[in-house]
């Protein structure tokens, strides 16, 4: 039995080499903040947790996730077997309903410490991996058609296997940027198009009615998160696939995406859904509903790219054409190892225990703006 010693709340501020562009609704996104956890158990073992909260896309903030942490979930579950892990989570859920993403920092540190305790990493404990890779989604911007363009061929010229263009600002010149990449990319490399919630129906209609000419393989969150009811209706009246992100905070979200008949693809991201175990409800849900799951990313260090990394592997109902594994790549840098995963567009299964990636105190130090500790 390992049981939960102290949990070490450390807040970060971490600049993007460039800034990214994204839906009107967010505007130009220039830093990243991770909460990162050592959840250190009674004989001296230290599992690691992240979550990537972004004002906007949920309820949940980067200080309200450390406040949360710090005063309402680490005092609760001190004393805890950290690989109990349902039992963990039964704890959190009782004192803490919501605020998935702060409870997803818990939850991955008690996968790191559980694989770490058994000698192997998280994918082999979840059933073993199905993969011997996976490929690798880019993501491009440019403000106008050409800038557009010849983004998306240095994505391509990486060796990553498929595009996300970030759309919902004007819908007439987004769909002409669109289709500008699908010219400069030529017709087989997939795009994927993300408003990010920047659009009402009627806008949305009229991006897709033109953008469909660029074939794109999915078109992600077009309407706010609550408007699941939109997105079912945008489903109904074009033939490009349909991906939900904002909308999917939980698995009950999930379920009402499913019952109005909102999405072909749930776009999953572990720190977002809870962690480990409640993304892997989410994902069993969606297979036995024939809708397959996209791994992004929320500008993310390698913690919790390495957490979603280990539930993809064992994930059968995969988007084909590629998942957000560069995000460390994006950051002034990667605070762990996990981009030693990276290697020509694609991303290999870790095989140390746990998670599979050690953290680098000496890189993290540079960004820390704030830590705590709750227990000894």
């Amino acid at each position: 039995m390992l049981r939960i010693a102290s949990v070490e709340i450390i807040e970060t501020k971490i600049p993007l080499k460039h800034p990214y562009r994204l839906s009107q609704r967010y505007g130009d996104v220039a830093f990243t903040h991770p909460t990162v956890v050592k959840v250190r158990t009674d004989d001296g073992l230290v599992g690691f947790g992240e979550t990537d909260a972004w004002v906007g896309f949920s309820s949940e903030t980067p200080e309200g996730v450390a406040v949360i942490l710090k005063n309402n979930i680490a005092p609760k579950i001190l004393g805890l077997d950290a690989t109990n892990v349902l039992k963990v989570h039964e704890t959190m859920e009782f004192f803490m309903r919501e605020n998935h993403m702060a409870k997803g920092t818990i939850d991955m540190a008690c996968y790191d410490l559980l694989g770490k305790a058994a000698g192997m990493p998280v994918h082999r404990l979840l059933g073993g991996a199905l993969y011997d890779s996976l490929p690798i989604m880019g993501a491009g911007g440019g403000e106008s058609c050409e800038e557009a363009a010849a983004a998306a061929l240095e994505v391509k010229a990486t060796g990553y296997h498929s595009l996300m263009v970030k759309v919902g600002r004007d819908p007439v010149h987004d769909a002409e940027r669109v289709l500008a990449v699908r010219d400069a990319v030529g017709p087989d490399y997939p795009l994927i198009l993300d408003a990010n919630q920047g659009w009402d129906l009627a806008s949305a209609k009229k991006f897709i009615g033109i953008a469909k000419d660029a074939h794109p393989a999915l078109f992600e969150q077009a309407l706010v998160a609550d408007d699941i009811e939109g997105m079912a209706a945008l489903r109904r009246s074009c033939d490009v696939r349909i991906s939900v992100d904002e909308s999917l905070t939980s698995f009950r979200r999930a379920q009402d995406a499913i019952r109005l008949g909102a999405a072909d693809t749930f776009s999953i991201k572990v720190c977002k859904n809870g962690g480990i175990r409640e993304s892997l409800r989410i994902i069993e849900l969606a297979r036995c509903h024939g809708i397959d799951i996209l791994f992004n990313s929320m500008l993310e260090e390698g913690i919790t790219q390495a957490a979603s990394l280990n539930v993809a592997l064992v994930t059968s109902n995969l988007f084909p054409w590629g998942h957000a594994y560069f995000s460390p790549l994006r950051l002034d840098a990667d605070i762990t190892t996990y981009s030693s995963l990276i290697r020509n567009g694609r991303v290999y299964p870790p095989t140390a225990p746990g998670l599979g990636v050690e953290l680098l105190d000496d890189v993290l130090d540079r960004y820390v703006t704030a830590r705590a500790v709750v227990g000894k």
